[in-house]
């Protein structure tokens, strides 16, 4: 029998929570023939769910007399889905969430389990749950932070700031689509959308849409889009490479910001595709392919180790490292949870960018980026780089979901001198 939406968001967050698998990658083997309403229900629980999960203990714990760690895993989970639609789902009925909720309780527990499930769901429903007023302990609960990040923040960025950008961080990001510059403009591709049915706006140089099963979609297959946010497109056209220049992305895969520099080269000149793992090769390949796209030579390469072949052979080097990936927690919340305030990207950071710097033709340009909004992580980096000399910053900006509208991005960049 086919499982239902909600139970096959259990079984994923099961996965994910106990096994260790990556949410992104399980609900890419949801059946081809699901209902794509189904398919968009089941991610948007998946996704939510593991966000607000710090939220929705906080409620649990708020109402039952059963601590959590007595609970079986799938009640558990049971409960955080059931919470989770309640509190934050409002074109679901609190009655079908309790009801829904119980049915998998029945199937996965017992009768007991059922109504212990449906209390604890009723009693949701009712409300009156009291959150902490101190200030640490209010933001991590009420936006589902963790509370070493929360006090990160506040001391970086003042507590204002901080709760502003968890509150953007903590919504659902809408899909933006980079129109193949190759083969349609914005204009054109959010007009085909539309015609589709699929609510589409131009903004910038980029489409911000609806809902949309991408990896069903033929105007996908043709190559006329590529899923991209605003700020990691903004870090290609800040390197701005041009027709016929000799250029490196460092850290390539999955191809994304690659495919956009091939596009603004007008496929003509050479990208040198580098990254660490063999097997996301053949993704940076596969998208070129669909986006139709000729001039980039991508190969498996660790971007910290010398390549002597490559010493001042680039125009310009985009430098998009490992990061920790915090501007990106709307689109990837279980980030958020296997961080820690010991975490540290420094080393391989600063040492890609210096590789880089070595690749680099006199006169070159690199732009180094992150997703990230982490001071540590950006400008403490180029800043360290810049102190070794032979480089100069022609810009620097830090993207911020509650001001600029797009993930948390950085984009430096460098000029060798001459």
């Amino acid at each position: 029998m086919a499982k239902t939406p909600r139970e096959t968001a259990l079984l994923i967050l099961c996965k994910t929570e106990y096994d260790g698998a990556y949410p992104n990658l399980e609900l890419k083997k949801m059946p081809r023939d699901m209902d794509r309403r189904d398919k968009a229900l089941v991610t948007s629980l998946v996704y939510g769910v593991i966000s607000k999960k710090l939220t929705l203990d906080y409620v649990i714990k708020s109402l039952s007399r059963i601590k959590i760690k007595k609970l079986s895993k799938y009640i558990h989970q049971i409960l955080r889905l059931g919470i989770y639609q309640i509190m934050f789902m409002d074109k679901i009925p609190d009655g079908a969430a309790v009801n829904e909720s119980v049915k998998l309780a029945k199937r996965y527990g017992h009768a007991a389990s059922a109504g212990y499930v449906n209390g604890i769901l009723r009693a949701a429903v009712r409300g009156g749950i009291e959150y902490p007023k101190d200030g640490i302990q209010r933001l991590s609960v009420m936006y589902s932070f963790p509370g070493w990040l929360c006090e990160r923040w506040i001391e970086e960025f003042g507590s204002d700031f901080a709760e502003e950008l968890m509150r953007a961080l903590d919504g659902e990001p809408r899909l933006t689509l980079r129109p193949n510059r190759l083969k349609t403009t914005s204009e054109e591709l959010a007009r085909m959308l539309s015609e589709k049915g699929t609510e589409a706006e131009v903004c910038g140089n980029a489409v911000i849409c609806g809902s949309l099963d991408v990896g069903s979609d033929e105007l996908y297959k043709k190559g006329m889009y590529t899923v991209q946010d605003r700020a990691a497109m903004a870090a290609v056209e800040t390197l701005a490479p041009e027709p016929g220049e000799n250029v490196i992305d460092m850290c390539a895969a999955p191809g994304g910001k690659t495919t956009y520099m091939a596009e603004l080269m007008k496929n003509t000149g050479t990208i040198t595709a580098l990254d660490i793992h063999e097997h996301k090769i053949r993704l940076i390949e596969e998208n070129a392919k669909r986006l139709g796209i000729s001039i980039i030579k991508a190969r498996a390469a660790d971007a910290l180790v010398n390549d002597m072949a490559l010493i001042e052979t680039a125009d310009k080097i985009l430098c998009d490292v490992p990061c920790s990936g915090l501007g990106i927690l709307r689109r990837k919340p279980d980030i958020k949870w296997n961080r820690s305030p010991d975490d540290s990207f420094r080393e391989v950071q600063l040492g890609i960018l210096s590789n880089a710097a070595g690749y680099l033709k006199p006169g070159g340009q690199i732009v180094y980026s992150t997703c990230t909004v982490e001071r540590s992580e950006n400008e403490e980096i180029t800043d360290a780089f810049l102190e070794r000399g032979g480089f100069k910053k022609l810009y620097e900006k830090t993207f911020y979901p509650h001001i600029d509208g797009t993930d948390g991005f950085y984009i430096c960049k460098l000029e060798k001198n001459d």
